[in-house]
């Protein structure tokens, strides 16, 4: 009987059959950091976008990922330790680095790129979307919630009081990928990206706007653009949705940007315009910034009329000349009522600050108090109090990687903080620090930078707003 050996196979076979046996299935996930690739890699700032402010002074920063070098983006928390520390240095950045440090050519005596020292900096991570924007939190604090616009998922992420993150109840596929998250395009929303809690008669709710509109008719191209209503509590339910703009009226169904809500008047406040446009072929509509309206509208939805509502229109465009809203700010609310009188706004081509009275009465329309010229590329704006004084205004200068400080009492342009680096994008107010023997009182800002992937802090006198200067900028590009 002859009995028959199977011969060993070589190893290069082996090798090839491996090959071939993972080239037949899906391709391996390429993760953010830290998560991999592997689980290899530190946490990092890639694109940041959306900043929020923990009620401990620490920060959550989404990181958009919007050259989809990675298969999503990221949320991470950085400590108030940390950034106290920062400030302590008392480092003068602005005056100590040259040109090519402000446009991230190389570091600076104030860059960390937190590569060597990551656990220091950062809390936790968690894996979201693509293309966040703002960021938003519920009441305590213990949840934040940011759009990703490529998917119509909201990303729910829960704040541990360690500053851990892990995604909330039923928005993720594991503990830290948060990709799943809460489908909003049975509600019509199809590219989530304000974000704003506010009361309805159902309780405490999240508001979110679309930046895209959704198609209603595709020949004629039909579009109409809505705001959704979820319970705080549980964002998973959709409680209501309200039209921001149609076919049929002015607005030509455009979706909005900046949205803010008024608690006292009970409205939603928008503007901004992005408009669907058809594709060259068989795809769906694109999606762009509306081009030759000649309009700016400032929208009002009173929230108590929840789907009967009819949004409230004023064109601003005959008084600003601007074609596009980039932020808005309420302000200088009544001592008796707190209803705010002021709406202050940033606006492009032209680049303009602009203050608009809102009436106490709801029959009369806002009307444009004054008109203020900005340095190029104005986006977000923050409001800084001074108790006993006249508020400041912080407002990104985006092309020139600036912050321009504007005096409300004044009524002038009375400071300006550069090198925070290339295309700020989003400004926080962290609080306040206390008046010594040597120093005055100031405001701590924090700034994403969105090209060059850091968060700058600056520290604004509140006295001198003109001795504004930038403590340190954190990160750098992967």
């Amino acid at each position: 009987m002859i009995t028959l050996q199977a011969k060993k196979p070589a190893a290069g076979a082996v090798c090839l059959a491996a090959l071939l046996a993972l080239s037949c299935g899906s391709p391996p996930e390429f993760l953010p950091p830290p998560f991999g690739p592997e689980g290899r890699g530190p946490t990092r700032l890639f694109f940041p976008t959306g900043l929020a402010v923990l009620p401990d002074g620490s920060l959550l920063v989404a990181n958009g990922n919007f050259n989809h070098a990675y298969d999503g983006g990221s949320l991470v928390s950085i400590k108030k330790s940390y950034l106290d520390a920062f400030f302590a240095k008392k480092l003068e950045c602005q005056k100590s680095a040259p040109p090519e440090v402000a446009l991230n050519f190389k570091p600076g005596p104030c860059d960390d790129d937190v590569s060597t020292h990551p656990d220091d900096v950062f809390g936790g991570a968690v894996i979201i979307g693509n293309y966040a924007g703002p960021v938003a939190l519920n009441d305590s604090g213990t949840t934040a919630f940011t759009g990703s616009r490529d998917t119509g998922r909201l990303n729910a992420v829960t704040v541990k009081p360690d500053l851990s993150l892990a995604c909330a109840p039923n928005a993720g596929v594991s503990a830290t990928d948060c990709r799943k998250g809460i489908d909003l395009t049975g509600s019509g929303v199809f590219g989530p990206y304000s974000i704003v809690p506010g009361d309805s008669s159902a309780g405490r709710v999240l508001y979110v706007a679309s930046m895209t509109p959704r198609v209603d008719q595709l020949s004629p191209l039909r579009t109409s653009s809505v705001v959704v209503a979820l319970a705080m509590a549980d964002p998973t339910q959709a409680l209501f949705t309200m039209f921001s703009g149609t076919a049929f009226d002015r607005t030509i169904g455009s979706a909005v940007g900046p949205m803010l809500f008024d608690p006292t008047r009970r409205e939603l406040i928008s503007s901004g315009c992005f408009q669907r446009f058809s594709g060259t072929g068989a795809a769906e509509p694109g999606t762009g910034r509306c081009t030759g309206l000649g309009n700016n509208f400032l929208r009002f939805l009173d929230v108590d009329s929840k789907q009967s509502g009819i949004v409230q229109l004023y064109d601003l465009y005959g008084d600003v000349l601007s074609i596009e809203t980039t932020a808005l700010l309420l302000a200088d609310p009544d001592p008796v009522t707190q209803v705010p009188a002021t709406l202050w706004a940033t606006m492009k081509n032209p680049d303009v600050l602009v203050q608009v009275e809102l009436p106490p009465q709801p029959s009369v329309p806002p009307r444009i108090r004054r008109v203020v010229p900005l340095p190029i590329g104005p986006s977000d704006i923050v409001r800084i109090p001074r108790p006993g004084g006249a508020d400041l205004l912080g407002i990104i200068a985006e092309k020139i990687g600036a912050l321009t400080l504007y005096d409300t009492g004044t009524q002038q342009i009375v400071g300006q903080v550069e090198n925070l680096g290339d295309s700020p994008f989003t400004a926080r107010l962290l609080g306040t620090s206390a008046a010594t023997a040597t120093t005055a009182a100031a405001a701590q800002l924090a700034v994403t930078v969105f090209k060059g992937c850091k968060v700058s802090l600056l520290e604004v006198p509140l006295d001198t707003p003109w001795k504004s200067s930038l403590r340190g900028r954190v990160g750098t590009c992967p």
